[in-house]
């Protein structure tokens, strides 16, 4: 307020101990997307793992503090990771914050990694309690550390990549596998950035093989030098990531959110199914629909669902900003999201997803979703949007004339 027009969001200092709103990531559908985006530029490809992301605070007075995807503090939960980084760091790391996945692994078996099921099958602690060390000792952890914005005293988002991964290394000992590594990465430089080359898309495409062979989800595509800054909360064009539910001729994957449901019949009587599930739009700030899901889910999902939404989270009447055609028995407040895959996209006349976006007046619709897991680190509006559809529309494999869908 004092410095009025000349005010910039870079000119506010960051605290360890508050957390920031971590960077996000564009999706692709495959390395040569992913190429033709780099072209000329330097990158660098990551493994994408399939864990939990945490951002770790290290504080003035040597505490470390955890920190989810939404901002929410997890430390309590994690015990071991504090003993992990404590004796990582060096000496003279005396305040950071590190953007890091965490992963479930099984040390008695050459530090397999494990998947995000077993990472969620920890105890969560809470505010004012913390789970045990022995309490957690049947699924043990490995920090992946990826990037830092802060180091001893030292704002780093506007520094590019290459440079913030210096600074990383320089806080910590060698890595310890199975306990404390950095993410496993390969670098493209400039020179060899274009499609053209058949040794880099060897390269890459290697790389991402091999990230399956080690229970990852992907890789993640990410710019080294030129607007390669870290970008709180932004999905920007400089990461990306490919992923095997991207790929050409394989199925997608969006993280959805329920907002409304039917009765079941038969069998499923008494439980609510299907469900209707939407993405969100944070251009117009409303939640478009996408399709209606009925498969992947057990009895025991059914009656949980049925329990947690009842009360105030049945709203009396259809929202202003929930955009669908559909009719529902009942509407839900949006309080989860789903990872929901298909086999494909199509027009859509009922459904309002990236409506506009790909044709005029009808949304996008998934066909043949089910249920895969419920992503319990993105609140509603972190979901797949209405751009990430129509995106994951126009470069699926199965082209489709929109213009003759009247």
């Amino acid at each position: 307020m004092d410095k009025g027009v000349e005010f910039s969001s870079s000119t506010l200092a960051m605290v360890p101990g508050i957390p920031i709103k971590p960077m996000l990531a564009k999706i692709t559908n495959g390395v040569q997307q992913a190429l033709k985006l780099f072209e000329n530029k330097a990158f660098t490809c990551e493994y994408k793992y399939d864990g939990q992301r945490a951002q770790i605070h290290k504080l003035v007075d040597g505490s470390l503090r955890v920190f989810s995807r939404n901002g929410d503090e997890s430390t309590s939960r994690f015990p071991d990771l504090i003993n992990i980084v404590n004796a990582s760091c060096k000496p003279d790391a005396e305040t950071f914050i590190l953007d890091a996945e965490v992963v479930a692994v099984d040390r008695n078996n050459g530090h397999k990694l494990m998947s995000f099921q077993e990472l969620s099958s920890r105890g969560r602690g809470g505010r004012d309690t913390s789970i045990t060390l022995d309490s957690i000792k049947v699924v043990d952890i490995c920090v992946f550390v990826f990037d830092i914005m802060f180091a001893n005293g030292k704002q780093l988002l506007g520094f590019p990549l290459r440079q913030r991964r210096k600074y990383l290394k320089d806080m910590f000992y060698v890595e310890k596998p199975g306990y404390f590594e950095y993410a496993k990465e390969i670098t493209v430089e400039a020179d060899d950035a274009c499609l053209t080359s058949e040794a880099t898309l060897a390269k890459i495409s290697c790389f991402l093989e091999n990230s399956f062979q080690s229970s990852c989800e992907g890789i993640m595509v990410k710019s080294l030098d030129v607007d390669a800054g870290y970008s709180p909360s932004k999905r920007t064009d400089t990461w990306l990531k490919v992923k095997r539910d991207y790929m050409e001729g394989l199925n997608d994957s969006l993280d959805l959110v329920p907002i409304g449901a039917w009765h079941g019949n038969g069998r499923k009587a008494g439980w609510y199914s299907p469900f209707l599930m939407a993405c969100y739009n944070p251009e117009t700030e409303d939640f478009q629909s996408v399709c209606r899901v009925m498969s992947g889910f057990s009895d025991s999902f059914y009656i949980e669902m049925k329990g947690f939404f009842s009360g105030d989270k049945i709203l009396s009447r259809k929202p202003p900003y929930y955009k669908t055609s559909e009719m529902p028995d009942m509407w839900f407040s949006p309080e989860l999201v789903w990872e929901i895959r298909g086999a494909d996209f199509t027009v859509s006349p009922v459904h309002q997803a990236a409506v506009g976006l790909v044709h005029p007046s009808r949304g996008i619709s998934i066909r043949f979703p089910r249920y895969i897991r419920t992503v319990a680190d993105r609140k509603p509006d972190e979901c797949s949007t209405a751009e990430d559809i129509a995106a994951m529309f126009r470069s699926q494999t199965r082209k489709m004339d929109v213009a003759a869908e009247n």
